[in-house]
């Protein structure tokens, strides 16, 4: 993880679909990781996160209004300098991580390579 560039950016468009998401769900948060998997070799994994008492110490967090944004420890190197998008198609809305280290995702989007 290089602290000089920011870590991850969540554009107005996704902090408004995550928002109503937590609110729905009556969540504390929304969580983003990397799970091995998926054709591509690592897999987006979104998590709910009810409560604090789920939150770990060591997470990367961003405060909005009223929900927090949590990237786990491990994906962080993975996803500097990365912005998740809430993007309308003729077929309907997708969340999208544009990841400046992806190096190859998989034509669903669901999965990725990266090139460290």
């Amino acid at each position: 993880f290089d602290p000089t560039k920011e870590l991850i950016t969540i554009t107005p468009s996704a902090q408004t679909h995550f928002k109503q998401v937590v609110e729905d769900s009556e969540a504390h948060g929304i969580r983003l990781k990397l799970t091995g998997g998926g054709c591509a070799g690592y897999a987006y994994e979104w998590e709910m996160v009810n409560n604090t008492s789920e939150v770990r110490l060591d997470e990367f967090t961003l405060s909005f209004d009223h929900w927090s944004f949590y990237l786990d420890n491990m994906s962080k190197p993975y996803l500097v300098g990365s912005t998740v998008d809430k993007k309308t198609y003729i077929a309907g809305n997708m969340i999208e991580i544009e990841s400046p280290l992806a190096d190859s995702a998989c034509g669903c989007g669901e999965s990725v390579s990266f090139k460290i």
